[in-house]
């Protein structure tokens, strides 16, 4: 997936990488109960996660794929609760997000911000006044941190699909019990 983000005339590309597992499912947490699934890999999904990090930063997100003008939503096949797509990613991908965001927005901004602030400030020469005050900033530009890597995604957990919509979802081996499709939300039952 790319984002773009804009800076004045400034546009900065980058590309974010997450490793599905070997069936092309990513794993998810529920943002109530905690429980993790997995669903399909949803690029969209991920650009709104992105986006709404960025955002956080203070970073203005100029948006790739307008495709959709809300994030999906996404019930948990355990408890049911719904929320955002967004919101049901595993605290390992939403710290790798912000490890990407601060690699390639947060820390190339500040050095570009600190290292225009270097050389002389406050008054050269004399005003008249009894005191002259004269310093000087320098700015050593971080180095970037290595690049973070999402992944490898374990293939566990087994594959339901729903018949109501054609939609798959991964669940615990040992959980039988769901009782409402995870995207469309109509009533299942388990045979």
């Amino acid at each position: 997936m790319e984002r773009e983000k804009s800076e004045g005339d400034h546009l900065l590309k980058f590309a974010v990488s997450v490793s599905p597992d070997r069936d092309h499912f990513l794993r998810r947490a529920c943002s109530s109960c905690g429980r993790e699934f997995k669903t399909p890999i949803d690029p969209s999904d991920l650009q709104w996660a992105l986006s709404s990090y960025c955002q956080r930063m203070g970073l203005e997100v100029g948006v790739v794929n307008t495709d959709q003008s809300l994030p999906n939503r996404i019930r948990c096949p355990y408890c049911s609760h719904e929320d955002e797509g967004s919101q049901m990613h595993t605290e390992e991908t939403v710290a790798y997000l912000k490890r990407i965001i601060n690699r390639e927005c947060v820390i190339p901004l500040m050095n570009k911000l600190l290292s225009g602030l270097e050389g002389p400030l406050g008054n050269r020469g004399n005003s008249g006044g009894l005191f002259s005050i004269s310093m000087e900033f320098k700015h050593s530009r971080s180095h970037l941190p290595v690049r973070p890597i999402h992944g490898p995604e374990p293939a566990d957990f087994k594959i339901v699909t729903f018949l109501c919509c054609g939609n798959k979802i991964k669940v615990s081996e040992s959980w039988n019990d769901i009782r409402t499709c995870s995207f469309c939300g109509t009533e299942v039952l388990l045979i």
